[in-house]
């Protein structure tokens, strides 16, 4: 396939299945190709940071403008893979390369909660879509799949610091406030600097947990952008978040992470990537989990997140950073 072909990437959805790109679109990059990526408006900022990318499209603004070839390409990418992407692709008459999901499996999953039905890590699926793209195979380079943030200004603490990122898009994905304030309190034995990390819906609990007396907290909760999170999370000496997007940011710049499991679990495809040393896992106790893939809870079940093993979140604290703290 000749190196100055153009190419496609289409991924719709949320802020951690666009940084699970990265390495998608970085490797593109390396080996000629001249990448676009197709993402819901709300999400081009996120997609502007991805390596290797020349220009970031617009769902809701561009996808006329492409079908109408006004904006060509040579090859089209899909790493959305849903019945509206491909209904969509198909109107191009351009090669069409598609993430396959694996919806089979992972309803099984779900519905016996085996991990014998775990699914492969979604880079991987990514990379099989792009395989045709690859003259050696998938090969990601650490220093080339790194997000790419814009310069921001942002005062954060001069010490290393620990960043507790508080959203999460379901209930399923958070912990309420008790939680992290015994969280907070087990981590204050550490001495070093807490920083709150989330959308306006978490102000109000970041807030809550910023103002005690000696919290040693700083709440960023409703007041920085995403990128600003990333920028947060990019410099934090230490990430604890849910199955969030902030988690897939901080697997990216390899920063030591504690990855937290309710609803969702590590065996639906979609954990830290990549794995390296400093990052831990902590899944809930409770017997339903994995419930569903976005994190969603029925009204009729107790949320999993209630029963996330919180001494184990600090003492894969205290592990980590066990070269940090101080005396």
């Amino acid at each position: 396939m000749p190196k100055d072909t153009s190419i496609l990437v289409i991924r719709l959805s949320a802020i951690g299945d666009l940084v699970l790109v990265a390495p998608i679109t970085a490797q593109l990059a390396r080996e000629g190709y001249g990448v676009t990526v197709l993402c819901k408006d709300a999400y081009r900022s996120v997609a502007s940071c991805l390596p290797g990318v020349k220009a970031v499209l617009s769902w809701e603004k561009d996808r006329a403008g492409i079908k109408a070839q006004v904006i060509p390409f040579d090859e089209v990418l899909d790493l959305q893979g849903t019945s509206k992407s491909k209904h969509w692709c198909g109107q191009l008459n351009r090669p069409i390369h598609t993430y396959h999901k694996p919806y089979l499996r992972r309803a099984l999953l779900l519905l016996t909660k085996q991990k014998s039905f775990k699914l492969t890590p979604v880079v991987q699926r990514y990379a099989s879509a792009a395989e045709p793209f690859f003259s050696g195979g998938f090969s990601p380079k650490a220093a080339e799949y790194r997000l790419c943030l814009p310069e921001v200004h942002l005062e954060l603490p001069q010490q290393p610091y620990i960043a507790l990122v508080l959203g999460g898009s379901y209930a399923g994905k958070r912990l309420d406030f008790q939680a992290w304030r015994e969280i907070m309190d087990g981590l204050s034995r550490l001495k070093m600097p807490l920083v709150l990390v989330g959308g306006p819906e978490e102000a109000g609990m970041g807030e809550s947990l910023e103002q005690p007396l000696g919290s040693g907290a700083t709440n960023y909760c409703g007041t920085t952008t995403v990128i600003e999170g990333f920028k947060v999370i990019e410099n934090a000496a230490l990430v604890i978040s849910g199955d969030t997007g902030f988690m897939h940011a901080a697997a990216n710049f390899n920063r030591p992470l504690i990855s937290l499991w309710g609803a969702t679990h590590p065996a639906l495809g979609f954990e830290p990537w990549p794995v390296y040393e400093k990052q831990r896992a902590v899944v809930t106790t409770s017997t339903l989990s994995p419930i569903s893939k976005h994190g969603k809870v029925p009204w009729w079940l107790p949320n999993p997140m209630r029963k996330l093993p919180l001494d184990e979140v600090i003492s894969a604290a205290e592990l980590i950073l066990q070269d940090k703290t101080v005396p």
